[in-house]
C-alpha cells in the first residue's frame, strides 16, 4: 500500500484525472477486475483527461494498485445510520458503536467496522473466551468411552490388549464460533493502517490471537451468522457484535459488500445506497400506513401479480405496493438518483396499468430546495402519476414523515 494515492470525493461527484492514473502506456486499463465488475463508475473521456462518476456508493473504493477514492454521501453522514435502523437491518448494537468511533480520522466505512470489531473484542478479552465439549477420537491407554468395535479392530484382533480406541469429550476453546472469531481478528488486522493512531487496536488484535492460539481460523460463511446465538449469555453479546461486524465486512448484508483487491493489499467495504434507501422508504410507509390499514409491500419478494392477463410468464416486481383490502391504492418505484430515467417512467406506468391502481409514484433523494411532490401527468386509464423528493440533507425522520403524509393524500 506504498505510495498509495487516496482521493475524497462526493458520490455522483464527477473528477477529470490524468488518463495516466487510468490507463498503462501500452493502452491497458489499470482499474482492478474487482472494480470494474461493480459497476460503480461512468468514465468519459474528455479534453483534460478521463472524467469518473461513482453512482450510487460510499465507502473506501480501490481503483487502481496506486489509487483508492473514499467516496462521501452527499448527506449527512448521521442520516446514513438513520436509514440503516430504519431500513429494517438487524444492527441496533452494532450502529450505535460504528456512531461513538465516527470521527476525521476514521471517515472510511471499513475503518468505522474495524474500530467497532475492536470495541467488542476487548469486551470479550475481559470476560474470557467461550469454550465447549467436542467429540474427539482416542487412540492409546484406556480412555472413556471406549468404542468397541475400533478396539477389536485395531487392536485386539492384533494382539494388543493394552491399547483401546475411544470416543472422548473435550472441553476447549476450539469451537466454532471462535474459529470464525480469530479468521476475524487476522481479516481485521490486514486492515488496520500502520500509523500510531490505531496501535492499541493492532495490540489488542495481538493478543487476542495470542488467546486463540489453539483454535483453527475458519472464516464465517453466510449461514454462520447466528452461530454465537448459543453460546454463555455472560459472553453472547460480545460475540453477537464482533460477529456481526466481520459478516458486514464479508458483505453478507443487504447493506453493502466487500472484497480484497489484487493480492488482497486492499480489502474494502462499500455502502450500497440503492439498498439502503429502498428500504428506509419502504419502512417509513410501512410503519405509518399501518394504522389506516393500509399494506405496503415489497413486490421485489411479492410476485403474485402478473404484467398480462392472459399469459402467467411475467411478473411486475415493483418497490412499493400500496394495498388496503385486497385493492391496490397506488404503486411506486424507488430510485437513488437525481434524474428519473425514461426507463424508470415506462416501468411504473406498466405496473399501474397491470394492477389496475390509480396512482403512479417515483420517489428519488432530493434536498431543500427541491424536496416535495411534483405532478407528472395523467394516461388513459385515468391514472395519476406523480414524482417525489425526500429531502435528505437535513431531518431524514421529519422528511420522512412529511413524504409519508404527502403520499397518503394522493391516493383515493
Amino acid at each position: 500500500m506504498d505510495g498509495l494515492k487516496v482521493v475524497d470525493l462526493r458520490e455522483r461527484e464527477a473528477r477529470i484525472f490524468a488518463r495516466e492514473d487510468l490507463i498503462s502506456p501500452g493502452g491497458q486499463s489499470l482499474i482492478l477486475p474487482e472494480t470494474r465488475a461493480l459497476s460503480a463508475m461512468d468514465l468519459l473521456d474528455v479534453a483534460g483527461g478521463i472524467e469518473v462518476k461513482v453512482k450510487g456508493l460510499i465507502g473506501y473504493l480501490p481503483v487502481t494498485t496506486s489509487l483508492a477514492f473514499n467516496v462521501q454521501p452527499k448527506f449527512p453522514l448521521p442520516n446514513l445510520w438513520k436509514m440503516l435502523e430504519g431500513g429494517g437491518e438487524s444492527y441496533g448494537r452494532v450502529l450505535a458503536v460504528l456512531r461513538s468511533y465516527e470521527s476525521a480520522s476514521t471517515n472510511a466505512p471499513h475503518l468505522l467496522l474495524a474500530r467497532a470489531f475492536c470495541h467488542y473484542l476487548k469486551t470479550l478479552l475481559r470476560l474470557g473466551l467461550s469454550r465447549g465439549y467436542f467429540q474427539d477420537s482416542h487412540d492409546g491407554y484406556f480412555k472413556p468411552k471406549v468404542n468397541i468395535g475400533r478396539t477389536v479392530a485395531r487392536f485386539l484382533s492384533r494382539g494388543d490388549d493394552v491399547n483401546v480406541s475411544s470416543d472422548v469429550f473435550n472441553y476447549s476453546v476450539d469451537i466454532k464460533a471462535n474459529r470464525a472469531m480469530k479468521a476475524a481478528c487476522i481479516h481485521v488486522l490486514r486492515l488496520l493502517p500502520h500509523s500510531d493512531d490505531w496501535k492499541q487496536e493492532r495490540v489488542l488484535l495481538a493478543d487476542a490471537l495470542n488467546a486463540f492460539h489453539p483454535v483453527a481460523a475458519q472464516p464465517l460463511r453466510a449461514d454462520d451468522q447466528d452461530l454465537a446465538r448459543s453460546l454463555p449469555i455472560w459472553v453472547r453479546d460480545g460475540y453477537i457484535g464482533a460477529l456481526a461486524v466481520y459478516s458486514m465486512l464479508l458483505g453478507y448484508t443487504k447493506i453493502g459488500f466487500g472484497y480484497g483487491s489484487r493480492a488482497n493489499e486492499l480489502p474494502s467495504f462499500l455502502f450500497s445506497l440503492d439498498g439502503i434507501f429502498e428500504n428506509y422508504v419502504r419502512n417509513a410507509f410501512r410503519l405509518a400506513l399501518a394504522s389506516a390499514g393500509i399494506a405496503v409491500l415489497d413486490g421485489n419478494k411479492n410476485h403474485n401479480h402478473k404484467l398480462f392477463e392472459d399469459n402467467k410468464d411475467f411478473s411486475i416486481k415493483p418497490d412499493l405496493m400500496f394495498r388496503r383490502e385486497g385493492n391496490f391504492l397506488g404503486i411506486g418505484e424507488v430510485k437513488y438518483k437525481p434524474k428519473v430515467s425514461e426507463e424508470d417512467r415506462y416501468q411504473v406506468i406498466s405496473h399501474v396499468v397491470a394492477t389496475k391502481a390509480p396512482v403512479g409514484i417515483w420517489i428519488s433523494p432530493g434536498d431543500a430546495e427541491n424536496a416535495g411532490v411534483q405532478r407528472v401527468g395523467k394516461i388513459a386509464t385515468g391514472a395519476c402519476f406523480y414524482h417525489y423528493r425526500l429531502d435528505v440533507s437535513g431531518d431524514i425522520e421529519d422528511a420522512a414523515a412529511r413524504m409519508v403524509a404527502t403520499v397518503r393524500e394522493l391516493f383515493p
